[in-house]
């Protein structure tokens, strides 16, 4: 199952990619959403790549149907790696995956930063995949519509800690 959601910011490439891959940034970002225990494990830059790996715990935005109750947990430790590279002066592409611990889904996805000196767009795709037989594809399309909403709570707050620091 797969997403597509696309984040408008009044800043530049390289302010918006700065702040992503900002320690101060991560750790405030993850604060406004309700994360827990975020641990920065890994965060390197050059001209050309950046590498984040990053794990916190976060709570599900909507009720836990039965089929996952015994997956989810009230709090549910998740591991992400983004892994970026430079397309050209106006466009940053990332892959990352996310890790749900003792959930059985493989997660994901693409992010694609363009724009100018002033404003740039991230396109951001998920791809939710569960193989369990007969709740495959409702365990999937659950977190898909749960990471629809954090995706945007993130966002926000994102949008919200770049407007603060311009």
């Amino acid at each position: 199952m797969q997403l597509e959601q696309t984040h408008a910011y009044d800043a530049g490439v390289e302010q918006v990619l700065g702040a992503f891959l900002s320690e101060g940034h991560i750790l405030a970002k993850n604060d406004q959403v309700g994360a827990r225990n975020v641990e920065i494990r890994e965060l390197s830059r050059t001209d050309q790549t950046a590498k984040l790996v990053i794990s916190r715990e976060v709570k599900s935005s909507m009720a836990v149907p039965g089929i996952l109750a015994s997956f989810h947990r009230e709090w549910n430790k998740i591991r992400q790696e983004e892994h970026w590279f430079r397309k050209d002066e106006a466009e940053w592409h990332c892959e990352y995956r996310v890790h749900l611990e003792g959930v059985p889904v493989r997660i994901k996805g693409n992010m694609r930063l363009q724009g100018n000196g002033d404003a740039c767009i991230n396109h951001v795709s998920l791809d939710v995949h569960c193989d369990l037989p007969l709740v495959g594809k409702k365990v999937a399309a659950f977190i898909l519509e749960d990471s629809r909403s954090k995706m945007e709570q993130e966002h926000n707050a994102s949008r919200g800690l770049i407007n603060e620091n311009r």
